[in-house]
């Protein structure tokens, strides 16, 4: 039970320091089918179609998965992402939605593969 409690609460630690000092993104980088499919400022309101079934929206600095043709929508349901490292994933249509903070590239980013 300690254990447990200890890895409890180094996770809870975890979350609210990525949460409340974490960097803020700059970025928001979209893979469709493993692929690079764009890379979108977090400061320009905007709107995208990714592939057929996904639409994302960029409004005041965070993205969110506003559509989806899957079953279950989680990826809609994840809600708006504007800190670094943050992701939105749509496993049926095979899409991620990552935040990189300015100066990172896609190479700084952890490799996802989604199958």
């Amino acid at each position: 039970m300690i254990l447990g409690a200890a890895v409890l609460l180094i996770c809870a630690v975890w979350i609210c320091v990525r949460t409340f000092w974490g960097r803020e993104g700059a970025y928001a980088v979209v893979e469709l089918d493993g692929q690079p499919y764009g890379r979108y400022a977090l400061d320009e309101d905007q709107e995208i179609d990714i592939g057929p079934g996904n639409h994302i929206s960029i409004r005041n600095g965070a993205v969110r998965m506003t559509d989806a043709d899957c079953p279950d929508h989680i990826c809609i349901r994840q809600g708006r992402i504007s800190r670094d490292g943050a992701m939105i994933t749509c496993l049926p249509n095979r899409v991620t939605v990552q935040i990189l903070a300015d100066g990172k590239t896609e190479e700084d980013a952890p490799d996802v593969i989604v199958y």
